[in-house]
């Protein structure tokens, strides 16, 4: 069961697998590795992988697929970035509840081309002299002075 590359692509495929299939489920994990004794071994063996020696912080995981029992589809995609968390659970929430895909803005529009067309040349406007200010001297502005 491959992952797909983009949240994008994840909720695009899954809309239209939903669309397909009524019956498609809809399932989400979450891993936060901890450092109980069984994963000791588990961790001191990817940390002798690693080239450099600095410990780094267990990174959490959110793993969303998209499952039809009976076609056998599988749609996956992994991320650790809470931003695209709130995203795909709001998202996937609206697919469920049987919003429009259409509606939800996945996709982005198709690009238009346009020809680009040289402008008509503008006349700069003529350049009036300043004009003087009446009045004599102007008012000070307040402020705080040595003292």
């Amino acid at each position: 069961m491959p992952y797909l590359p983009t949240s994008q692509a994840f909720l695009e495929q899954s809309a239209e697998l939903l669309q397909a299939y009524p019956a498609t489920r809809i399932v989400t994990k979450y891993n936060f590795p901890t450092t109980r004794p069984g994963n000791a071994k588990r961790i001191q063996k990817s940390q002798a992988k690693k080239t450099d020696t600095t410990p780094s912080a267990p990174i959490a995981t959110l793993t969303v697929r998209t499952f039809n029992p009976a076609t056998g589809i599988c749609l996956q995609y992994r991320t650790n970035k809470a931003q695209e968390v709130s995203r795909l659970i709001t998202s996937l929430g609206k697919l469920a509840a049987g919003a429009d895909v259409a509606g939800l803005g996945l996709s982005a529009p198709a690009p238009v081309d346009v020809e680009m067309v040289d402008a008509p040349a503008v006349e700069e406007p003529k350049q009036q002299p300043p004009q003087q200010a009446q009045g004599g001297k102007g008012k000070k502005k307040g402020g705080k002075g040595k003292r």
